[in-house]
């Protein structure tokens, strides 16, 4: 699981990095902690005449007793400190920049390796929308803890410090005023906003489930134009943009009066602060000089104040969205099966078998119970049932998409554990029923991403009754499909999906109703093309329709619960 701990734990790998990035921000600090001194002390030494370190320091280079020319002076070495520690403070930035985006790329990675090994029926159950949000919002907060928080308090820290320090020794009886009271309104601060940050939770909940309802809704926008439904659906997405709306609004109040009441209280701070000094300087107590360069720093000071608080701000909503991105890592994964046989080793196809298999969604809802089947290698089989009696979960439960709960699945006699799912996906494919398409070419949308040539291609997209219509269009394989194939047809998309696993060349294929979009005549072609791509191979088809029965050679009837 992913903590704080473990983010700031993953930052301190960077060893050689850190070093230098630490070596930087202290010297961009000892240039820039004398620059709020010098010009105010010159108000002592020159204007009052009593002389001075300062003075004396620029003495020992050229003596020119001239106050214009000690003021010059002082003016240029201050403008050069302040320029030579910002140019330090930039490359601390970037160095810490640069952590910062290692980290978050490897918790990224991390996530995403774990999707890839999730069960889907887990999967499912979160969503898309939900996924999405967590990998890119809340990887995104956590980013800004690290780069503007965490790289950001050293040299706060190290600021604070090097004031303190000076305030101390120009007077501690002030210094202890303004040492006191800016952390009493920070500690204000910190109790306050320990509570506000349970309103973020909920608003990036609700941000959450409004994403997953925007996502699900914009996929099946069609569909919901067609069943005139828009209205509905975007009234309830609307419903839950307004419950962001209120969490955002009651978490951005609260959060800003607490920020508001705890500066006003450093505030109070700084005004009893200066009337101290005022009073100091009237009792003999204290320069002019040394209360301006004090007054100076009290701002300076302020700065550390202000990036604690928002430090705070910050690492209470990394710690929620570390919360939220820990929901991806609880999924469960499929069961990992090392692969120790093959039997499709130099096989054309195997034979399936499958022992007293049961599987359920939830305790209550059993879809399958003690299924027994045993498919013979290069049979045709057929598998029908009512809607609801298992069909396509049985499929599922054959390649792993959902994991195997009770029973045996055996290949060539040879059971799934000693074979690993990663293997069996590699010699069985699957034909949806539903098939999702990228807006990308027809010829990705065919290949996803593996190397074909033309030739074994367009010979597939003969057998799928396809060549005719690609080879007619202006851009053939690399004509975009659009966002889910929008420009090609129910039936076009059902045999890009069958050509995209007849690529593969599978061992077994198993079609789950995937020729329901089709006229019959152009079913009938297509089923007597991969019936002969496919002769001496297993298939399985899931189907209601009698074209693609009657292609079987035999015929499996699964029974509702």
């Amino acid at each position: 699981m992913i903590s704080i701990k473990s983010v700031l734990k993953e930052i301190s790998q960077h060893k050689r990095v850190l070093i230098v990035a630490n070596i930087v921000v202290i010297f961009a600090t000892l240039l820039s902690i004398p620059v709020p001194l010098l010009i105010p002390l010159l108000i002592d030494e020159i204007i009052l005449g009593k002389g001075g370190w300062v003075t004396e320091n620029i003495d020992a280079f050229v003596t020119i007793s001239s106050p214009e020319y000690y003021i010059l002076t002082v003016l240029i070495i201050t403008v050069l400190l302040r320029a030579l520690s910002l140019a330090l403070n930039i490359l601390h930035i970037r160095l810490f920049t640069k952590i910062a985006k290692e980290v978050t790329y490897n918790i990224r990675r991390r996530l995403l390796t774990h999707l890839k090994v999730v069960s889907m029926s887990e999967y499912d159950m979160l969503g898309s929308g939900a996924v999405s949000a967590k990998v890119i919002t809340d990887v995104d907060t956590i980013d800004k803890f690290i780069s503007s928080s965490v790289g950001e308090i050293i040299v706060e820290t190290l600021t604070f410090l090097g004031v303190a320090i000076i305030i101390l020794y120009l007077s501690w009886q002030l210094a202890l005023v303004i040492l006191i009271l800016n952390p009493l309104a920070l500690a204000f601060f910190l109790r306050v906003f320990r509570s506000v940050a349970k309103i973020k939770k909920t608003e990036n909940k609700a941000i959450e489930v409004f994403q997953n309802s925007l996502t699900e809704s914009l996929e099946l926008y069609n569909q919901i134009r067609v069943q005139n439904r828009e209205g509905y659906f975007l009234d309830d997405i609307d419903k839950r943009a307004k419950h962001i709306r209120d969490k955002a609004y009651t978490f951005g109040l609260k959060s800003e009066i607490s920020l508001k009441f705890s500066q006003m209280l450093i505030m109070y701070s700084h005004d009893i602060f200066r009337s101290v000094g005022i009073l100091m300087v009237l009792l003999g107590l204290l320069t002019i000089g040394k209360m301006l360069a004090i007054f100076a720093y009290a701002w300076v000071i302020m700065r550390p104040m202000d990036k604690i608080i928002n430090f705070t701000h910050l690492y209470f909503n990394a710690k929620t969205s570390i919360e939220r991105l820990n929901e991806i890592l609880k999924l469960e994964i499929e069961p990992k099966y090392e692969p120790k046989k093959n039997p499709f080793k130099d096989k054309n196809t195997v034979s399936i078998e499958l022992r007293d298999v049961s599987f359920s969604y939830d305790e209550h809802t059993t879809v399958l119970q003690n299924i027994n089947i045993k498919i013979e290698q290069g049979e045709k089989v057929a598998i029908i049932g009512e809607t609801g009696s298992g069909k396509s979960t049985l499929a599922q439960i054959l390649i792993g998409l959902y994991p195997l709960q009770k029973g045996e699945i055996y290949y060539n006699g040879i059971a799934l554990e000693d074979i690993g799912y990663e293997l069996v996906r590699e010699n069985v494919g699957f034909v949806l029923q539903s098939p999702m398409m990228f807006n990308n070419s027809l010829r990705f949308n065919l290949t996803l991403g593996k190397s074909y040539s033309d030739e074994v291609i367009y010979e597939v997209l003969k057998t799928t009754q396809l060549y005719d219509f690609v080879d007619k269009l202006p851009k053939k394989l690399d004509t975009i499909v659009g966002k889910n194939g929008t420009k090609l047809s129910g039936g076009q998309k059902q045999r890009l999906s069958i050509a995209r696993v007849l690529l593969d060349n599978p061992k077994v294929i198993i079609f789950d109703e995937s020729t329901s979009s089709l006229d019959n005549e152009t079913e009938n072609r297509l089923l007597e093309a991969v019936g002969v791509y496919s002769k001496e191979k297993t298939v399985i088809m899931i189907a209601h329709r009698k074209n693609s029965i009657e292609k079987a050679d035999r015929v499996i009837e699964l029974k509702s619960k």
